[in-house]
Order: C-alpha cells, then sequence, then structure tokens
C-alpha cells in the first residue's frame, strides 16, 4: 500500500507537468479563433465567446462558455470582470500554472473594453506570452515528469524498507 501510494502522488504531480502545455496550446487555439471571430467575422464579444466555446477543445470550452454567460448575465458585469469571474472557475479545475493565470488575467482587463483593433492587439499579446508559457512547460515537463514518476515509487520502496 505504501509503495502504491507513493507511486500514485509521484504519478499525479508528473501529471501536472504532462498537461499544462497541451492546456496552453488548446487555449492559445481558442484566443486565434475569438481574433478571427472578432475581426472577420465582426460578432459582439458574447457572441463570439459561445462560437469559441463551440469549437475549441472542451477542456477550454467551459471557459469561453462561463465567460459568455457571465457577459450576458444580469448581474452588470463588464467583459473583464465576467472574464476573471470565469477564469477563476477554470483555474481551480485545471493544469495552468500562476503565470498563465496572471497572463490571463491581464487579458481580461481589457477585454471588450477597447476598440477592434485594440482587442487584436491584446489577444496577440497574449498569444505571445502564452507561446513563450508553452515551451518554458515543454522544458519543465522534460525536466520533471520522469524526475516526479522515480521519486514517487522510489520513495515508495524506501519507507517500504524502512518500515519492515
Amino acid at each position: 500500500m505504501v509503495v502504491v501510494s507513493s507511486s500514485m502522488i509521484g504519478f499525479i504531480v508528473a501529471g501536472n507537468y504532462r498537461h499544462r502545455p497541451k492546456v496552453l496550446r488548446d487555449l492559445q487555439v481558442a484566443l486565434s479563433m475569438l481574433e478571427s471571430e472578432i475581426n472577420y467575422g465582426h460578432s459582439p464579444l458574447p457572441d463570439a465567446l459561445k462560437s469559441v466555446s463551440k469549437k475549441c477543445e472542451k477542456n477550454v470550452a467551459a471557459l469561453f462558455t462561463i465567460a459568455a454567460t457571465n457577459v450576458l448575465s444580469r448581474e452588470g458585469l463588464t467583459a473583464g470582470e465576467a472574464w476573471e469571474k470565469s477564469l477563476k472557475e477554470f483555474y481551480s479545475n485545471s493544469y495552468i500554472a500562476n503565470n498563465d493565470y496572471e497572463i490571463l488575467i491581464a487579458f481580461g482587463k481589457y477585454l471588450g473594453s477597447t476598440d477592434k483593433e485594440d482587442q487584436i492587439k491584446n489577444i496577440r499579446l497574449t498569444l505571445n506570452n502564452l507561446r513563450q508559457q508553452e515551451m518554458a512547460s515543454i522544458e519543465e515537463k522534460q525536466k520533471n515528469e520522469k524526475l516526479w514518476k522515480y521519486l514517487g515509487v522510489l520513495s515508495g520502496l524506501m519507507i517500504f524498507l524502512l518500515l519492515f
């Protein structure tokens, strides 16, 4: 039991390193779709968010669905506040790190408050920042994924040997 449980802890931590690059890639794709919706589709923000949520990967779709719902709600939230509220919920259930969260929060501050050209610039800046985070997360994955797997198994074996 000790070996299995410590191994599982190691595999869970390693899983965080494995899934983060994919989530960042999916966020980039979704933001590119949002850029297209705003730039070429001339869609209003709630419609653009809904459209993106239907087209993107399901692990990211929830963020855009909740944001669209929050924008359309009768709570009087601005687009930035709706984005931040949905991002908090998304962050608690995803593999993104604090740096990724800060980039997405900064993106939301200008969401819906400027003209189309500034929105496009903001999306492109966010995409660039997320690409950099993705590259860093791939490096972290290569360094740490195997480490945590081996650490979990070996620490379980060490505890087992110390107990018996």
